[in-house]
């Protein structure tokens, strides 16, 4: 059986950051990245006065990162597998020079919302 994404109401950033990532599929994958960029985005905007709070966000700042960057050659062997079987048309990245808008990380909000509702069509 394969192991479903976590529901909205369940830890998913834990999940995201845990989750092994051999043969996760490139969708599955998106959805992890998002929902990283989204604790990155929480852990960067509300800022706590305790010393000790301080030490525990940057820990996770870094574990967020460590784990981005663990996941990038598995997402770009994943893209390579879902444009091959079709599940895909194409790759969205955001190219340095271009503007994507409003943003949480890399997505646009536009591409946010497509995101969210792939994820909802996908566990309904």
């Amino acid at each position: 059986m394969k192991k479903p994404y976590p529901s909205r109401k369940k830890d998913r950033w834990e999940h995201a950051l845990t989750r092994p990532l051999p043969r996760v599929p490139y969708e599955m994958l998106e959805l992890m990245r998002a929902d990283l960029f989204e604790y990155l985005d929480v852990l960067t905007t509300h800022f706590f006065d305790d010393p000790k709070t301080h030490a525990a966000t940057n820990a996770d700042i870094q574990r967020v990162a460590n784990r981005l960057k663990e996941m990038g050659p598995y997402r770009n062997r994943a893209a390579q597998t879902a444009l091959k079987a079709g599940r895909i048309a194409s790759v969205w990245d955001v190219e340095p020079d271009e503007d994507p808008g409003p943003c949480c990380g890399p997505y646009s909000v536009k591409e946010w919302e497509q995101l969210q509702r792939q994820w909802e069509r996908a566990h309904r």
